[in-house]
């Protein structure tokens, strides 16, 4: 009768504690659950539970439906050259067009741009470029997209007080690099071409510089 009492109170010890290990344990998984300080950090220590800095990719957001972003082109909708443009036949040009362009549904974008050159001849040439365009967006990665677009151009001609009308089709094919969100650059191969008040055809690689809202 002595031995049992005894195996009896040692089992009892044993349950005791187990219960208590058990219990410790659940509390302290709980508390790291709820502890923001045991979540992963950019830096150790932190307790900080959101992105590390610079964590959004650039390009996150571009092309967005009903997204309006504002461009300045090298290669505007007719004309407008920069880096190596030349007319065939025609001279060197030198011009900035601003365009502003909208993404009627994700990636798919309609554009709009005016423009103003002048060309180095011997009684200088000016012109007017208006034109509407579309374009879709691929983004590629990060920092890199491909944006194409192409449209129709009306372009007013002005040499030695004489004025001419004409328009074009038009191809930019930039490569955009988003250095930071909402700003990007970007370059790549152009070419247009006279439909009307005119012949030729011109080529070249272009700028583009814009940003997005």
């Amino acid at each position: 009768m002595g031995v049992i009492p005894r195996l009896t109170m040692s089992f009892r010890t044993s349950l005791l504690a187990c219960t208590l290990a058990l219990l410790y344990t659940a509390t302290a998984n709980a508390k790291g659950a709820d502890d923001p300080s045991t979540e992963d950090a950019p830096f150790a220590g932190s307790g900080s539970k959101g992105p590390a800095p610079f964590a959004t990719s650039p390009s996150a957001g571009f092309a967005a439906t009903g997204q309006w972003v504002l461009s300045m082109r090298t290669a505007g909708d007719g004309g407008g050259y920069f880096f190596f443009h030349k007319s065939s036949p025609g001279d060197w040009e030198l011009s900035l067009h601003p365009s502003i362009d909208y993404f009627i549904t994700s990636s798919v974008s309609l554009g709009a741009t005016f423009g103003y050159r002048y060309t180095p001849a011997d009684t200088g040439t000016t012109a007017v470029d208006l034109g509407g365009r579309a374009g879709f967006n691929l983004n590629v990665n990060d920092h890199v997209g491909f944006w194409p677009s192409a449209g129709f151009a009306l372009n007013l001609f002005s040499s030695n007080h004489n004025t001419d009308t004409s328009t074009s089709f038009f191809i930019f094919a930039p490569f955009l690099y988003h250095l930071v969100p909402h700003l990007f650059a970007g370059v790549g191969p152009s070419f247009s071409v006279l439909m009307s008040g005119g012949s030729g055809k011109s080529y070249g690689i272009d700028f583009v510089l814009g940003g997005w809202l």
